[in-house]
């Protein structure tokens, strides 16, 4: 099957979802953790028919379904099937993005709950995380958060900390220029990744992490650090 499936208590916070990774994405981000995913696999009907077929044999057991990657929007036509199945039988839907499809988004976004936007560095600075990356990346996630928060969909930004690839002013930088529901923190973790050569990087302390977060003053109401060690932090909520 070329959409992989598991389940998760984690991934849609609260609730228990049907995680649906699809292959293909337009970034080549060197901690990438879902390094198989890159490749833009063709879906075929039969790839399409089984992720139904799961949903319909467990549709009383979650509560959501989570389109996740890979980038999803790369695949609007596939995961528009999977939002009217879930739809159709009252659960919630979550999008993870890169955030660089809002022509896309518009296709699917009435329909969405919960977006997960990965913000991967200061958005004019991509070139610090990926060797390819959209010229205009900045006004083209501008676009995309406008999107999201216009239609009244909760937004969560996210940002993996990778030391030597960003560094504590990268985070404020970024929480300067985004608007959001809520920022994620995540913890870099080394077990797999797409430059084999991280796999020798130390994974950022917690504690550091809390303090470059405590040390930003923001508007965004909920913020949080993911690491793990102490799972999901809440550092300020309201």
């Amino acid at each position: 099957m070329n959409i992989q499936p598991t389940y998760s208590s984690l991934d849609y916070p609260g609730k228990m979802a049907l995680v649906l990774f699809t292959p293909g994405c337009d970034l080549r981000c060197r901690y990438c953790h879902n390094p198989q995913l890159l490749k833009s696999e063709k879906l075929t009907r039969m790839d399409v028919d089984l992720i139904l077929d799961e949903l319909d044999d467990n549709i009383d057991f979650i509560d959501g379904i989570v389109l996740s990657g890979g980038e999803p929007l790369l695949k609007v036509d596939v995961i528009n099937e999977f939002i009217i199945k879930a739809k159709d039988n009252n659960l919630l839907i979550k999008l993870d993005t890169n955030g660089l499809h809002p022509d896309k988004l518009v296709e699917v976004v009435d329909d969405l709950d919960y977006v997960a936007m990965d913000i991967k560095a200061p958005l004019d600075e991509y070139y610090k995380i990926s060797p390819v990356y959209p010229d205009n990346t900045r006004e083209i996630i501008n676009k995309t958060m406008d999107i999201i928060l216009n239609h009244d969909v909760f937004l969560e930004c996210r940002t993996t900390y990778v030391p030597g690839l960003l560094e504590p002013g990268d985070i404020e930088k970024i929480i300067r220029m985004i608007r959001c529901d809520q920022y994620t923190l995540q913890q870099f973790r080394n077990r797999v990744t797409l430059d084999a050569g991280l796999s020798t990087y130390e994974e950022p302390n917690p504690e550091m992490l809390r303090d470059i977060l405590e040390g930003i003053d923001t508007d965004i109401p909920s913020i949080h650090l993911k690491s793990g060690q102490f799972g999901n932090q809440t550092i300020k909520n309201g």
